[in-house]
């Protein structure tokens, strides 16, 4: 006899009905408790503050670099300035307009331009008439790419300060531009100047080492540049660039006899 086969008892809605609640409860959600959640943050925290010094040196670094590369654009633009108004001939003209163009004079031997004493704390001015060999021309930068025809002088809230000198030169009068002279530039940071306070200001340039923030910024240079210019087309050029040589190496000038 054929056993009878009871199709109700084994409907498909029947058993899935029946079948859900044992896997529900056998495999509950799956989600993150508190405890779980509070190690996350943790691990978060512990990760980021491995990271954030390294990105943090990274960027000062990088801030300090880029500085450093307009610094010495800056110093060498305004060496270049120099050079050209001395070779147009306009460093032979004594009308103090001229003069005014050029570095402020100091009382230091040509040999002597790196033993120029720092800036004065506080002294920053805009107008390069007002400048002195301890004073410094403030500049503000409109760009960020590059110095030329982006450097404005300024006297406050300043990107650099730059001191600019010359040396007495030769022939040594005061009234006039020398024929030779050495001349010193040194950029700064503008805050170093202007709010430094404290030991005296370096004259000796920052390393480009890896920082971690304001580094040496407040007391040395971003850059210094020292140099010799000289007027080539005055009758007694070669004479005096022969004897301010002569002076540079503490020797006797062994001139020409067209020079006496």
């Amino acid at each position: 006899m054929t056993p009878h086969f009871n199709r109700s008892r084994f409907r498909p809605g029947r058993w899935l009905a029946a079948y859900l609640p044992h896997r529900v409860r056998a495999h509950p959600a799956q989600g993150l408790t508190l405890i779980e959640c509070l190690v996350a943050i943790v691990i978060v925290a512990l990760v980021a503050s491995a990271i954030a010094p390294a990105l943090v040196i990274a960027a000062a670094t990088r801030v300090q670099s880029q500085k450093a590369e307009q610094a010495l654009q800056l110093a060498q633009s305004e060496i270049d300035r120099v050079r050209l108004l001395t070779e147009r001939g306009q460093a032979t003209d004594t009308l103090p307009v001229y003069l005014a163009k050029f570095p402020p004079r100091s009382a230091l031997a040509n040999q002597a331009v790196q033993t120029m004493d720092p800036p004065t704390y506080g002294a920053v001015t805009k107008d390069r008439t007002q400048l002195t060999p301890t004073n410094t021309l403030g500049i503000k930068l409109n760009s960020t790419t590059t110095v030329s025809n982006a450097a404005q002088p300024c006297d406050q809230n300043c990107d650099f300060a730059v001191q600019i000198y010359r040396t007495k030169g030769y022939p040594d009068d005061a009234t006039k531009v020398p024929s030779a002279f050495a001349m010193g530039v040194r950029v700064y940071s503008y805050e170093a100047v202007a709010s430094g306070s404290g030991t005296a200001l370096s004259t000796l340039p920052l390393s480009l080492a890896t920082t971690g923030g304001e580094g040496q910024r407040a007391k040395k240079p971003f850059a210094v540049l020292y140099t010799t210019i000289a007027i080539g087309e005055n009758s007694t050029s070669l004479c005096d660039l022969i004897t301010y040589t002569a002076d540079n190496q503490g020797k006797t000038a062994d001139k020409p006899t067209s020079c006496n």
